[in-house]
This record gives C-alpha cells, sequence and structure tokens, in this order.
C-alpha cells in the first residue's frame, strides 16, 4: 500500500524515487481507464505518459493529500475530453453521422442542432486567435503536424511553436469549457 502522504511530500521536494512509487501503483489503473474511454492503446499510453509527466512538471505545486489517485485520474479525465475535443474541433458531418451509427442511435434533430451549435462555438473560439496562434493549432490538431515539422514548415523555432500553441489551446480550453454538455452524446 502506497504511503500517499510521503510520496506526495517527497514528490513535491522532487524525489524520482517518490514519483516511481507512484507511477508503479497507479499507471495500469489508470491505462485501464482511459482505454476503456478510448479505444485506442496508443493514445491510452500517450495520455498516461502526458499524465504523469504532468504530474512531475506541477509536483511542487500538489495538494491533494489523501486523494492522489483522484488528482491523477482527473488530469487523464481532461485530457482524454481534450482529445475529444480536437477531434470535434472540425469533423466531417458525414463522419458525424458514421460515429452516431456506430452507436447504434437515431441521429435527432436536437443532435444535429447541438452538433451545429458546437461547430459554431468552435468557430467563435478559433476567431479569438491570432492569425499565427490559429494556424499553428490547425496544422498541430488538424494536419496532426509534430512541433518540429510545425516549426520547419513555418520556419521559425520550436520554442516558438510551443509558445503560440499554449496560448491558442489555452484561449480555447476557456472559450470551450462551458460546452461540455455537448460532448454527451459522444462519450
Amino acid at each position: 500500500m502506497l504511503d500517499e502522504i510521503n510520496c506526495i511530500s517527497d514528490l513535491r521536494g522532487g524525489s524520482y524515487k517518490a514519483f516511481q512509487l507512484i507511477y508503479d501503483e497507479y499507471a495500469d489503473r489508470l491505462y485501464s481507464f482511459v482505454l476503456r474511454q478510448l479505444r485506442n492503446r496508443t493514445l491510452a499510453q500517450d495520455i498516461v505518459q502526458d499524465t504523469f509527466m504532468r504530474l512531475w512538471i506541477n509536483r511542487k505545486q500538489l495538494n491533494c493529500f489523501g486523494n492522489l489517485q483522484g488528482f491523477i485520474f482527473t488530469i487523464a479525465k481532461y485530457r482524454v475530453i481534450d482529445h475529444f475535443r480536437q477531434q470535434m474541433a472540425q469533423p466531417e458531418f458525414v463522419e458525424f453521422v458514421g460515429q452516431c451509427n456506430q452507436r447504434q442511435t437515431e441521429i435527432s434533430p436536437e443532435d444535429i442542432m447541438l452538433y451545429d451549435e458546437f461547430l459554431n462555438h468552435v468557430a467563435a473560439a478559433k476567431g479569438k486567435l491570432t492569425p499565427r496562434e490559429r494556424q499553428i493549432y490547425e496544422l498541430s490538431r488538424e494536419r496532426y503536424m509534430n512541433i518540429s515539422d510545425i516549426a520547419s514548415h513555418l520556419g521559425i523555432s520550436e520554442q516558438t511553436v510551443k509558445n503560440h500553441l499554449t496560448a491558442a489551446l489555452r484561449i480555447l480550453r476557456n472559450e470551450l469549457s462551458g460546452l461540455a454538455v455537448i460532448f454527451l452524446f459522444w462519450l
């Protein structure tokens, strides 16, 4: 059994051993949780890795004594939601219909209205980005280019790409954060 309080305290101090103990305790369960949501092994592995990377990066701000598992699973849950948001950023309507058909559901007029409303919100949120942020966001999230490819393509540094992408994602998350209800029929 993991002594969470001591592990969190040690982790906040930069202990790799504490991080390894936490990883060993939760990684398999987290992977199972994410895999059930996404049904994609590679993506599930990426999200688990990203979750623990975020835990390490933000270790000094940890304030979850007594509920480390909940904290880690919450990070992963939001990464899964982000993935679905990215997938829905500009889907073709035919893909939307296909996904609904795979779930053996009827597409109601309400579903179509929600879908259209969501696309309008995404377009409005993207309209709040600077032209460069929007360009980098679209290359990253809609054309699935990695940071180094975007930097080469645009003739800018990787750090500049990261800065613009971080700013764009922050704006989009803030603008779309209240739309969680729209995602429910997708999950």
